[in-house]
Order: structure tokens, then sequence, then C-alpha cells
């Protein structure tokens, strides 16, 4: 059955709210429990490389401080907390975060699947989304403020990268641009748009003007950010140590891994057409630096990690350029 626009926006949001309502209230959180007060949330995001993730830090504070001055009696959650030191108004600031964030992402994903370059069935549509929203609600195990914003900036990104391939404007380009600054504020993944962005320019003009002038603004745009945050705090520390040895040799670890492994399969086989799979593999290449990372300074089984690749290559698998108007 072929719904209107509004309906799958509507029930776009829905699915987000309900399913990221019953991973915060529904499962005990055992992995980020030490970090559920306002103590040790600053401190561990306010040093090392979480210190220039500042956008969403900024916002749970001030989510945090709202809920301190009201009178809520937290008990009516029936929150069961596995640290002690931990503290309902926290656990409700990110809540509220995520799921603010997770619903703007579910909306973006129903404008970018009814975009007209977007080659799928209705069904194929309504599943996709639901197979993202609740992948990025599974991967919340690691409760952090920055992952689903980013998820937010970077499906925003997508969407306005659609709307600039097909006119070349320079109001979208400086909307893109935008974009990619405000979204480095929050976390330094925003180079991921800057690899979506090569793919898509380098597969729709090759190795011409019109994909090396949009693509040096956008990472102009990146560095001037990524930059001036650390040229501000006098602090250029790009990572927090190797793990490379524990993601190749622990078994929650390899178990991550495997998650990498399996989506990224799967995005292959939703692909529609040798082009789009290209797409994929091209993205995956131009984003080697971020996976290199990842295994560098990352903890592989944070599968979060990958969620940001998998969102992008599971609608890149589904665009057409030659659609693009």
């Amino acid at each position: 059955m072929k719904l209107p626009l509004f309906p799958k926006i509507i029930f776009a949001a829905l699915l987000a709210f309900t399913v990221n309502s019953f991973v915060y209230f529904s499962f005990g959180n055992i992995y980020s429990s030490k970090i559920l007060n306002y103590s040790d949330f600053t401190q561990q995001f306010h040093s090392g490389i979480y210190q220039y993730r500042i956008l969403s830090g900024y916002f749970l504070i001030w989510i945090y401080g709202f809920l301190s001055d009201l009178n809520i009696d937290y008990q009516i959650f029936k929150l069961k907390f596995f640290g002690q030191n931990s503290e309902p108004e926290m656990y409700l600031s990110f809540f509220i975060l995520n799921t603010f964030f997770l619903v703007l992402s579910s909306v973006l994903m129903v404008f970018i699947t009814e975009s007209k370059n977007f080659v799928a069935a209705n069904s194929e549509r309504i599943l996709m989304i639901a197979v993202s929203v609740f992948i990025i609600a599974f991967s919340q195990f690691v409760v952090v403020p920055y992952d689903v914003p980013g998820y937010f900036f970077l499906l925003l990104f997508f969407f306005f990268l659609i709307k600039y391939i097909g006119k070349n404007s320079v109001s979208n380009l400086i909307i893109l641009a935008a974009i990619m600054l405000v979204s480095t504020l929050n976390r330094e993944s925003s180079a991921l748009s800057l690899s979506l962005a090569a793919t898509l320019l380098y597969s729709k003009f090759g190795l011409k003007r019109e994909t090396f002038l949009p693509v040096a603004v956008l990472a102009v745009s990146f560095a001037a950010a990524y930059f001036g945050m650390r040229w501000m705090s006098e602090n250029f520390s790009t990572n927090d140590g190797n793990l490379s040895t524990q993601n190749f040799s622990e078994p929650k670890n390899i178990l991550g891994l495997l998650f990498w492994m399996v989506f990224f399969v799967f995005t292959l086989i939703l692909a529609k057409g040798r082009k789009a799979v290209n797409h994929i593999l091209i993205f995956h290449l131009f984003s080697a630096s971020y996976i290199l990372m990842c295994f560098y300074t990352g903890i592989i089984y944070e599968i979060r990690l990958y969620v940001p690749l998998f969102l992008t290559s599971i609608f890149l698998g589904r665009i057409q350029l030659t659609k693009i108007e």
C-alpha cells in the first residue's frame, strides 16, 4: 500500500520514539553505567578526544540543568541502575537528547527515500527506515551524547547533497558547508560526509571541476572547525591511545568486527545494481582514514562506530544519479 508523505513521517517518528523508549526504560545499562552522573560525565567528556565534541555535550548539560530545576519524582520511571552514583536526571537527559535526534533522523530518512533518485518499492523504503532505526537504537548500549545527533547531521548532509548534485546551486553548497561545520563541532566523524560527497560527485562528474571545487569547499569547512577547536584549546591531540591489539584479540571486539562484516554485506545485498555496489565500496575506500582510526583508537565492540557507515551505505545503495534532475 502506497502511503502519502505525511503518514510516513508520523510513522517513522513514532517508530523512533517507541523503539528508543523501550531501549532506555526496559533494559539496565551496564556498559555506560560509570558516566550516568554529572561529575563523571564532565570529567570524561572534558578531556582527551572527547573535549572537541562540544555541541551535543552542551545540549546534554542544558537538558540536565533544566531537569534538575524541576521538582520531579523520578520513582515513577522505576529506573534500575548498576552504578550507585547514577543520577536519574543524567540518564533522562541522554534519553531526551538521543530520542529527539533519532526522531529527526527518522524523518530525514523518509525525505531521502522519497526523493526522485531513490529507487525502491514503497515497502522497501519503510523497511530500510525501520532497520536503520532499530540498528541505531540497538547500538545505544553505549550511551554517549554525540552519536545520534551525528547521524542526524549525516543524513541532513545526504539530503542536501542530492539536491546540490541535481542543480549545482551555490546556495546548496553553502548549506552543505554550514552542515559540515556544525556537525564537526559535534563529532569529527563528520568527515564521512566528505567521503559521501566525494563518492557521488566523482560518480556523477568524474575528475572534473564540478567534483574538485565542492569537495575542496567542504574540506575547508571541516578543517576550519576541526583545527579551530584544537587551536582554541591549545591541544592538538587526535586520539586517546592505541587499542588495535585489543581489537583483534579480545572476544568482545571480535564480535564487534563480525557486526561490521555482517552489516557491510547486508548493505551490498540490498544495493540496486552493480553501480550502487560500487558506490558503497568507493565510499568505504574514501572513509579509510575513519575506519583505520576506529581500529587504532576505538573499541570495535562499540558497534556505534560502524553505524554512520551503515546508514550512509544502506541509502547510498539505492541512489541512481541518472535520475537526479
